[in-house]
This record gives C-alpha cells, structure tokens and sequence, in this order.
C-alpha cells in the first residue's frame, strides 16, 4: 500500500474505529511524519485548554430545549 496517496485509501467508518487505530500525522517540530492512535488524539483533545474552556462556558441552561442546542458557547 506504500504505492497509494492517503486519499486514495479506504474509508474507515466512525462506527467500524477501534481505539488503537492509528492516523498519519505530521510533526510539524519534526518535520516527519508519525501516527497517533484514535485513543491518544481524544486524550490530547479533551485534555487541550480550548476544548476545556469550552466546555466549562456551556451553561445549563443552552440545553434546556432542542431549538436551544446549537446557541451553546461551543457553536456560537
């Protein structure tokens, strides 16, 4: 498979993910590229101030109907 572009590869379903599956990412510090596994990417996302943050500045109250779900700080 060394013969084909990225884009060119199957598709992998989010419902099919495992989390030891692994993407290609470039290190931009490195200039290389390296794989991160599904499970390291999510505990890199929730563990990133700007996911907190968000998080943190969603009341209670943005989901109190289901008009009302979009508004939330996350979206806005």
């Amino acid at each position: 498979m060394s013969d084909l572009k990225i884009s060119q590869l199957t598709a992998l379903l989010g419902a099919s993910a495992a989390d030891t599956d692994v993407l290609p990412v470039v290190d931009t510090s490195a200039t290389t590229t390296k794989k991160i596994s599904l499970s390291e990417l999510v505990e890199y996302i929730v563990a990133s101030a700007v996911f907190s943050g968000a998080v943190a500045g969603i009341a209670s109250t943005d989901f109190t109907d289901a008009d009302n779900i979009l508004s939330n700080s996350v979206f806005s």
